[in-house]
């Protein structure tokens, strides 16, 4: 829409939308990074018999994406910032500010995730033991063999 704009009012609307679909990505990934901290909380405070016994830093995982979440919401708080400015605004007149508020910040994130990428906690292990989980077990929902594929009734 902003690309395809042919006059001013065309162009505010551009921005208007790209602003409020900003606003919505912060709010609602900001929405996403509470449940977890609230999930990570609870956890600690009452933990169940598979998290206490599983032998993966699944802790460490949970401060990685704490991490990988803050770079990213700042990022989009300087987009937001950016776009409020308009194209004749201070952050887009240096070149620095995108460098710094956008760039290195992706790339951190980019970094984090290949170092602790999160396919090393996910073992084949771990994908097998569905009928094992202690928890499930006491739910009375039919589980899935994943060897199978029949429908096991939980006992």
């Amino acid at each position: 829409m902003l690309a395809k704009a042919k006059d001013s009012d065309g162009v505010k609307l551009g921005e208007r939308v790209i602003t409020g679909g900003l606003f919505i990505q912060v709010f609602f990934f900001g929405f996403f990074v509470v449940v977890a901290g609230i999930f990570h909380y609870r956890i600690s405070l009452h933990p169940t018999g598979r998290s206490s016994s599983i032998e993966l830093p699944w802790q460490r995982y949970l401060v990685i994406l704490y991490l990988a979440s803050a770079f990213i919401m700042v990022r989009s708080v300087f987009r937001i910032a950016e776009y409020l400015q308009g194209s004749d605004g201070f952050l887009l007149q240096k070149e620095i500010y995108l460098y710094i508020f956008d760039a290195t910040l992706m790339f951190l994130s980019m970094v984090l995730f290949n170092v602790w990428h999160p396919s090393k906690i996910i073992t084949k292990d771990l994908l097998a033991s569905t009928l094992s989980d202690p928890e499930s077990h006491n739910s009375d929902y039919p589980m899935q063999d994943r060897k199978t594929g029949v429908l096991v009734a939980a006992h």
